[in-house]
């Protein structure tokens, strides 16, 4: 255990946290620092008066069929800590005429009930949906190959669909589609992860879709429960989890990362290697010098692009969801029939009146509905840009944050009565807040954006080996979302594992090999 390098992880989000606690329990020695008082940057929760309120967390996708999560969460011993509490629908697109569709928990059944509701789209609904099937399972399999040059050398017989993929959108996937209400329910979750579907790539939209549409969990607790549980496993395992620890400098010798800086150099903490779980454009233009680290990788991660923020209202609600004729855990309420219909000037023709609101009622979790009250929130996309006007002036933030907010409020009131009268707390949080929050640039909420110049094959690596540095976050391979983090963070322990030649035990936790429908861990069957 001691011949084992010593590592230093900056940040807390579940990037650094899932690889922290990987690593730690093969026996590397852990020291993970965060800037802020608390941990698990987008994955937490806290109180206001009465209420628990989740940070950002609706729902997970889920481990269908064995995916590399599932086998790293049985080897962590994940399902004995944290109690996963499955979702019986991803969500209901509802319109503005009171045409609602609410998904099956399954893929194909997801494809037949929409076949049967639109016949006249059924040949075009069956070639995306086939599509779709295919993409996400070469694109799991590209995932699973031991380094990036196999996986290159292997994609063209193997995975045929990504090369071509990697320049392919996800409005050109429904490009054929002519009702409009199914352009937006194949398309729907594309408002979480972009604010343009002539922009989204559409490989990034296939993988998360499938594994969501045939499971998806909520964290009991709150998605606090999964971070603090990371961070256990790392302390038990001999590392620490540090907090108010900025880092502020990454240390190099002979071009190699040798530890880091912490609080302006008040601290310094030497180590054999570092891993990045920051924001890429922060950390290149604040923590690494170019004369350490330049070439085209810096450029890359200095030019990149964040993906979309969040405008998110949190409210506490001194009612029932029966009361208030809520009856599904997610709602997305559609001002437009077709939300695909976003241009490169979509600041301008999408509003934040008419952009698609993410309804999320906590109601799965018994624990959060006491004495008659629940959490809920409401999101939607939005983009630091749009606030940089408000910066210096307060008094007209708090203004526009009011108006938006209100507008919700209106929105959600004409689908559920009562909505309105029934709020006790209320929190607001704008791209800005995230930035403040997580420290990611822009705001972000899925790291770079899911566009072709900075996807998949062209994703910013996990590993440089030669330098000691390493990157764990929804900013490098493959990103975007929770999953994205923690597949980005089971990479990169692989590729350091491989390269020192450490067997991967989580390995040995695949079996029994899994079966659609019989798959699901313990806790939740």
């Amino acid at each position: 255990m001691n011949d084992k390098p010593s590592i230093s992880i900056i940040g807390s989000g579940v990037g650094g946290l899932f690889a922290g606690a990987l690593l730690a329990k093969h026996g590397f020695k852990v020291n993970l620092f965060e800037a802020r008082p608390q941990i698990g940057g987008y994955l937490t929760s806290w109180k206001r008066g009465d209420y628990l309120f989740e940070s950002s967390m609706h729902e997970l996708n889920g481990f269908y069929p064995d995916d590399l999560k599932l086998r790293t969460f049985r080897y962590l011993g994940i399902f004995d800590r944290v109690k996963f509490i499955p979702v019986q629908s991803p969500y209901t697109s509802v319109f503005k005429d009171g045409y609602k569709f609410t998904l099956p928990h399954n893929f194909d059944d997801y494809a037949k009930k929409l076949c049967e509701e639109f016949p006249e789209e059924k040949k075009e609904i069956t070639k995306i949906i086939n599509k779709i099937k295919k993409m996400s399972s070469q694109v799991a399999g590209y995932l699973q190959e031991p380094d990036f040059l196999t996986a290159m050398k292997n994609t063209p017989v193997k995975y045929p669909m990504l090369i071509p993929g990697c320049f392919q959108t996800l409005a050109g996937l429904v490009k054929k589609i002519k009702n409009p209400k199914v352009k937006t329910i194949l398309t729907q979750l594309f408002c979480y992860y972009s604010d343009n579907t002539n922009k989204m790539n559409i490989l990034y939209f296939a993988m998360p879709t499938y594994s969501y549409f045939n499971e998806s969990y909520y964290i009991k607790g709150t998605s606090a429960a999964f971070s603090n549980a990371l961070a256990d496993i790392i302390r038990e395992n001999g590392g620490t989890v540090e907090t108010n620890k900025k880092v502020t400098k990454i240390l190099f010798e002979n071009k190699k990362a040798c530890g880091v800086e912490i609080n302006d150099g008040k601290e310094v903490h030497k180590s054999d290697l570092v891993i990045c779980n920051s924001s890429l454009i922060s950390t290149f233009r604040n923590m690494i010098d170019k004369k350490d680290f330049g070439g085209i990788w810096r450029r890359h991660a200095l030019n990149m692009i964040p993906s979309t923020s969040l405008f998110v209202v949190y409210f506490g609600l001194k009612t029932t969801p029966e009361k208030l004729g809520v009856k599904e855990y997610c709602y997305i309420i559609n001002e437009n029939d077709d939300v695909t219909k976003v241009t490169k000037k979509c600041r301008k023709f999408f509003p934040h009146e008419t952009r698609p609101i993410f309804f999320t009622s906590y109601m799965l979790d018994k624990d959060m509905m006491k004495d008659g009250r629940f959490t809920a929130s409401l999101c939607i996309t939005d983009n630091e840009k749009y606030w940089e006007k408000y910066k210096n002036d307060k008094e007209a933030y708090r203004a526009e944050k009011k108006r938006i907010t209100e507008n919700l409020i209106n929105r959600i009131e004409e689908h559920f009565p009562g909505f309105k009268d029934s709020i006790e707390v209320m929190e607001i949080g704008t791209p800005l807040t995230m930035k403040k929050f997580t420290l990611n640039d822009g705001g972000a909420v899925y790291g770079a954006a899911q566009e072709w110049a900075q996807t998949n094959i062209f994703r910013f690596p996990n590993t440089f080996h030669k330098k000691n540095l390493y990157f764990s976050s929804a900013w490098a391979t493959p990103g975007g979302g929770t999953s994205g983090a923690l597949i980005s963070a089971i990479g990169c322990v692989s590729k350091l594992l491989d390269y020192y030649g450490i067997k991967k035990e989580f390995n040995d936790f695949i079996l029994p090999e899994a079966v659609p429908g019989d798959n699901r861990p313990e806790s939740v069957r």
